[in-house]
This record gives structure tokens, C-alpha cells and sequence, in this order.
């Protein structure tokens, strides 16, 4: 057990890109637990990138982890930046410009004409999908609550 553990922090840190500390080891594992990613290569891939993209929310992956399973099904192996847009605007997410560069930020930006490919776009479809559900979630305040 001790040995594969061992394995899994290796394959984490070599995609880290340095070696990490046993507090931060063990906090990765416990957040990728709670966000329900696999201590695989995939999963750590992801779970950097996602916290990359948005280190406030990646922590609430798992509430939108099967649904980004079924999204990427239809994505395939990949997609262009003005598809992509147009996807976002099938599922009702509507991020600023701002926003949607953030996203596209780790792999060189956001351009239309670009073709993303699966890796780039599963971490960039999650964020997305967070952000729909945290716009969802959040009541709006319209100042009438007072019946």
C-alpha cells in the first residue's frame, strides 16, 4: 500500500514539476478525495490544471464531475475556440471575455480559430460547468424579499 502511495506522489510531483512537502501531499490527496478525482495520471493532470485555472473553485468539481463526463462524450477529440463558444452557449453559460481567456489561459489563450484538443478543453469544460452551477445556485438579491 505504502509503495503505490509512493508511486502516485511521484507521478504527482514529475507533473508538478517539483518536489512537494508531506503536508502538501496529503492535502492534495484529501481535496482530490472530496472532488472525487482518481489518484491517476489523468486525474492529477486535471486536478493541477483545474486549480491553475481557478484556485478558488476547483474544489467543487464533484458536483459537476458527471455531467463534465457526459459533456466531453459529445466533445470528442477536441474542438475549435468559435465551437467551443457556441457549446457554451447550447448549456446556457455565458462567461464574460475575461472570464473565458482565464480559462484558455494555460494553453496559450483563447482564439477562435485555435483547435483545442480533449486535455486542453476537460479542465476548461469543468470550469464552465462550475461557474453555471454556482450562478445557479447563488439567489439573485432582488431587493423584494420583504412580503
Amino acid at each position: 500500500m505504502g509503495e503505490i502511495m509512493e508511486q502516485e506522489r511521484i507521478v504527482y510531483e514529475t507533473l508538478l514539476g517539483h518536489r512537494c512537502t508531506d503536508v502538501h501531499w496529503w492535502r492534495v490527496k484529501k481535496t482530490m478525495k472530496s472532488c472525487e478525482l482518481p489518484l491517476t495520471r489523468q486525474g492529477f493532470q486535471l486536478f493541477i490544471s483545474l486549480r491553475r485555472i481557478s484556485p478558488k473553485f476547483y474544489s467543487q468539481f464533484h458536483k459537476v464531475k458527471k455531467v463534465l463526463d457526459q459533456r466531453m462524450r459529445v466533445i470528442g477529440d477536441g474542438m475549435t475556440g468559435a465551437e467551443v463558444k457556441r457549446y457554451l452557449e447550447v448549456e446556457k453559460i455565458s462567461p464574460s471575455q475575461s472570464t473565458l481567456s482565464r480559462w484558455f489561459v494555460k494553453s496559450g489563450g483563447y482564439r477562435a480559430a485555435a483547435f483545442y484538443n480533449k486535455t486542453v478543453l476537460t479542465p476548461v469544460i469543468a470550469m464552465a460547468l462550475i461557474y453555471k452551477y454556482r450562478n445557479e445556485t447563488q439567489a439573485p438579491n432582488t431587493g423584494d424579499d420583504n412580503e
